[in-house]
């Protein structure tokens, strides 16, 4: 059946979304922009009349340009969200989910189903440019939830609707990626879609054991597409090399999806049709002429959760594109998450910590930032900010998760801390690991 279809019932116009941005590749430089100066305006104009936190988030706004409207951090937005509880929401009017937690800053979120019906028709026709059809199954190296079996029918269902089948991540032993490696010889796949560093895994194992590139086994098989954490030259061509097919990188976020992706000519083209994307420096003056500072995003179309000035979390510098209206990505720095190495030989990515930490986020606003930290194989140290010390009940859960997405007998040390510095080891991810410092 036809996902689009499905997604319909639910209450997202797909293809009149897909419609409104082709609509806008048509568009002269000149009108693009203007129109999009209108939508930017708009939105700021919509929250500050029918959002009261935000109106008390910016204040007097007479008379302000643009570049001085305050920018919203991770942080702010967790305050928004204990103040406009998602309870308070339908689920039939709107989309609800939570950041990855990917930096640390977890909050939850949502979208009204316009806005969310064009992040899936932007994920549609990009794909679509690289030569992906909603016909395509997907081979989809992600997480994925363990201890709630409501959350686990409802990622299979979805799974099954948009036509992709998920690989269990969380351990890639030798004996779980030749797994991986036979689901490819039964299944006509037409694209690997996932975490960088899984992927990476993948491929290493298949150039290790001297197998043949995966397209052979899969002939099917077009193109990858690695999100998450970054992919560089030499990792790309690991990646290609193994699997038979050319990588194109993702770059996205939970809260905006696709913020930017590599074309065939492996350029970062922005999601401008969307977003408004920003660079700012440490002093939030805003930065040009692909000079490095951070990444703020505006979602053109969300009515409902105020992601304005939105300051991501991630760092790069943009450029205008010749002859084009839209925006291209010249660098993108962070992204990066080491592999959890455990003493039983097992490996496991770095966001895993996420979906342990993810039982605890979605049921209390307590934690505000946390890192994790691999100190020794066994030993993991939990660093929070939150508003009050973790109850024991929390920790036990902790310890339960943990066993229960990589192995039984390690060790947690919490700490609770007043700040997280945003770097550790020249890296902005919520796990580092000091084995092979």
């Amino acid at each position: 059946m036809n996902s689009n279809f499905i997604l319909r019932l639910l209450g997202y116009k797909i293809n009149q979304s897909i419609k409104d941005l082709n609509t806008l590749k048509l568009l002269s430089e000149d009108v693009f922009w203007k129109q999009q100066i209108k939508k930017r305006d708009k939105i700021l104009q919509h929250h500050l009349r029918n959002t009261l936190w935000y109106g008390k988030f910016v204040g007097d706004v007479n008379n302000l340009d643009w570049s001085e409207i305050p920018i919203i951090t991770k942080n702010d937005l967790q305050n928004f969200t204990l103040e406009n509880n998602a309870e308070n929401h339908s689920i039939k009017q709107y989309y609800f989910a939570n950041t990855s937690g990917s930096t640390g800053h977890p909050f939850s979120f949502w979208k009204d189903k316009p806005c969310h019906s064009l992040a899936w028709a932007k994920i549609q026709t990009s794909y679509a440019d690289l030569g992906i059809s909603i016909s395509d199954k997907e081979a989809r190296f992600f997480g994925h939830v363990k201890n709630s079996v409501r959350t686990k029918i409802f990622e299979a269902t979805k799974d099954f609707i948009l036509n992709r089948i998920r690989f269990d991540i969380f351990d890639v032993s030798d004996t779980k990626l030749m797994g991986y490696l036979h689901k490819f010889k039964r299944k006509k796949f037409g694209y690997v879609y996932g975490y960088t560093n899984v992927i990476l895994e993948f491929s290493k194992f298949i150039l290790k054991k001297d197998l043949c590139p995966v397209k052979q086994f899969c002939p099917s098989l077009k193109l990858c597409i690695v999100t998450a954490e970054m992919c560089n030259d030499e990792n790309r061509k690991i990646i290609e090399k193994a699997l038979g097919v050319p990588v194109f990188q993702e770059y996205g976020a939970s809260e905006t999806s696709i913020i930017a992706i590599e074309n065939k000519q492996l350029n970062w083209g922005i999601s401008t049709d969307r977003l408004w994307v920003e660079v700012v420096d440490e002093n939030n003056e805003l930065v040009l002429d692909g000079k490095t500072g951070k990444i703020i995003i505006t979602d053109l179309y969300n009515r409902v959760f105020p992601f304005i000035r939105y300051e991501i979390g991630d760092f790069g510098s943009i450029k205008r594109e010749d002859s084009s209206p839209y925006l291209l990505l010249k660098e993108l720095k962070g992204r990066e998450s080491d592999m959890i190495y455990l003493p039983s030989g097992k490996k496991s990515p770095g966001l895993t910590f996420y979906y342990i930490a993810r039982s605890i986020l979605e049921k209390s606003n307590n934690i505000r930032e946390f890192r994790i930290i691999q100190k020794t194989l066994n030993t993991f140290k939990f660093q929070i900010v939150s508003d009050n010390e973790l109850c024991q009940t929390d920790k036990a859960e902790l310890l339960e998760e943990t066993s229960r997405y990589l192995e039984p007998g390690l060790i947690i040390d919490f700490e609770l801390c007043n700040k997280i510095n945003d770097y550790y080891s020249g890296k902005i991810q919520n796990f580092f690991s000091e084995l092979n410092q």
